[in-house]
């Protein structure tokens, strides 16, 4: 296991060691243990955990068909099996009155963080003609009787097949920066084209999340795969490092997504 610590971020280390605990209690127990919803890095740092449990396998579900931005994770023990119904997901649609409202992705998630969820719980918002979502299935109940209106609209809750989930429409745009380092403040200041100081101070304020998780230190340093969203402005996907320069600087492809 302590080679697995010297791959990731000291941030994460507090995360290895509990989800490595899961996997202990899954082996300990020979028993399926389910995990929350894990967004792309978690799911790598599971992946890597996995590689220390040969008795171990994980699987992941996010709701519908194919692979989902945020899936649950289930850790299941060799010669045991597990269905999609013990991933305990459930999607909804919600039904607002479009004539006289637009609701975005930001007013979403903040209506149903206000019901009181932690962002764990929530799998895949979709927005588009409809908005879909889903939830962990024992908070379900609260998440219905709660969430009433979003944006001052009133809004209503329809539970719907996992074959109806809609896959999300990779809406970002590939963009091409030059950055002096791989500098979390930096990179910023290149992506929405501002002053150095100002992202620095951004970072600093906590209006910066990467991964999901506010970062307030400005020389964090950015890796290939890492999601970076910037309050007020949307969220960009560190692609790939293109090319260092002559000069000594970094060509990096990035995806933007503003926010709507």
């Amino acid at each position: 296991m302590k080679e697995i610590y010297q791959h990731f971020r000291k941030e994460e280390h507090d995360k290895i060691t509990m989800l490595n605990g899961k996997f202990e209690i899954a082996s300990r127990d020979y028993y399926p243990v389910l995990l929350d919803f894990l967004d792309p890095r978690e799911r790598k740092i599971v992946r890597s955990i996995a590689g220390s449990y040969p008795d171990l396998r994980v699987e992941f579900y996010g709701g519908g068909t194919g692979e989902r931005e945020r899936e649950r994770a289930m850790i299941i023990p060799e010669l045991l099996e597990a269905a999609k119904d013990d991933f305990e997901v459930l999607v909804f649609e919600i039904g607002y009155p479009e004539k006289f409202v637009t609701l975005t992705h930001r007013n979403v998630l903040g209506a149903v963080m206000n019901v009181g969820l932690d962002r764990s719980l929530i799998g895949d918002i979709i927005t588009g003609d409809r908005i879909q979502l889903a939830i962990a299935e024992p908070y379900a109940p609260m998440f219905r009787e709660t969430l009433g209106r979003i944006k001052n609209a009133p809004v209503t809750l329809t539970e719907i097949p996992h074959e109806s989930f809609m896959d999300a429409v990779d809406d970002g745009k590939s963009h091409v920066i030059l950055s002096s380092s791989f500098r979390l403040d930096t990179v910023i200041s290149e992506v929405i084209k501002e002053g150095r100081a100002k992202s620095k101070s951004r970072v600093e304020k906590g209006k910066v999340k990467v991964n999901h998780s506010i970062v307030t230190e400005p020389s964090f340093i950015m890796e290939t795969g890492d999601i970076v969203s910037v309050r007020h402005f949307g969220r960009f996907v560190i692609d790939s490092l293109i090319a260092e320069t002559r000069k000594g600087k970094y060509r990096i492809l990035v995806r933007l997504y503003r926010d709507g």
